[in-house]
């Protein structure tokens, strides 16, 4: 049996996106071009590594067995290219991500994206969608995440959104809401909280998300948050408690309008390696 690291990389991007044409713009292949490298890998293992939907790609028992291994050569190939280069990448890559998505995994996304790039710079700017969608758009940064409000990206994670409070929190009242400024999440929370009927009042704004954590944790307020990231110390209520149900986000990632450099796309690919991941393991 036969791995060539060339259609594991296609393998890789297919899982990742679960769709042939955007796995084929991340591998600068068409469509049938990544269709016929998984039909070779999946002729070379001797079973079928995707399970096809529509337009949807996704992973069967023997497809999510090799995916580890896929990575691992992968990863272990490019390091051995990069070792023996002369042209190691080099430079800086301005990153934007609202804080929501940025807590838990993004240190260790750095410091693994550090030691196989050790000669690439991140500048890491936590900002609302709106200011790192605007930030692409005018060219001060080249790759960032968003919410699913902005058209044009791949999706590369999606989380359910639950409502964080103090363990024990008192529900039955008038709903205290802590809000981030210009964070979607919380203009969902409050069209949810007026659909459904439900009385609240704006007790603490933050410019961050760490503000409105920490009014949920002293038991001033209840906030929107992503559940896969909940801290330890709040608890997650929803519908069973009786509030509204929140609408699912999804994150979305961006690069900016020219060509990405060869350090940016390795950022990229990282990036989108390591969110698939996470997305994986909180199933």
């Amino acid at each position: 049996m036969q791995l060539p690291t060339e259609y594991l990389r296609t393998f890789l991007a297919v899982a990742a996106t679960r769709s042939f044409t955007k796995a084929g713009e991340q591998v600068n292949r068409s469509q049938s071009a990544v269709s016929v490298q998984i039909r070779r890998l999946e002729d070379e293992v001797g079973r079928p590594l995707f399970v096809r939907s529509g337009k949807t790609a996704r992973l069967t028992p023997d497809g999510k067995l090799l995916i580890t291994h896929a990575r691992d050569i992968v990863q272990r190939h490019d390091a051995a290219v990069l070792a023996l280069s002369d042209a190691r990448p080099e430079g800086v890559v301005r990153f934007g991500s609202p804080e929501h998505y940025t807590t838990g995994l993004l240190p260790r996304l750095l410091a693994g994206f550090a030691q196989d790039n050790p000669g690439v710079f991140v500048e890491v700017h936590c900002r609302t969608s709106d200011v790192v969608k605007k930030g692409l758009d005018e060219g001060k940064l080249d790759i960032g995440l968003c919410t699913d409000d902005y058209e044009g990206g791949q999706v590369i994670c999606r989380d359910r959104l639950v409502w964080a409070a103090r363990p024990g929190f008192d529900l039955n009242r008038v709903l205290p809401l802590a809000v981030e400024e210009g964070c979607l999440f919380h203009e969902w929370a409050q069209r949810a909280l007026a659909d459904a009927g439900r009385a609240y009042r704006i007790v603490y704004v933050s410019r961050g998300l760490s503000g409105v954590l920490d009014a949920a944790r002293a038991g001033l307020a209840i906030t929107p948050a992503i559940g896969r990231t909940l801290p330890h110390d709040l608890a997650a209520y929803d519908v069973q408690h009786g509030l509204p149900a929140l609408p699912p986000s999804s994150v979305v990632l961006h690069v900016g309008g020219k060509a990405a450099s060869e350090h940016v796309a390795r950022f990229r690919e990282h990036l989108v390696t390591a969110f698939h991941e996470e997305d994986e393991s909180s199933r």
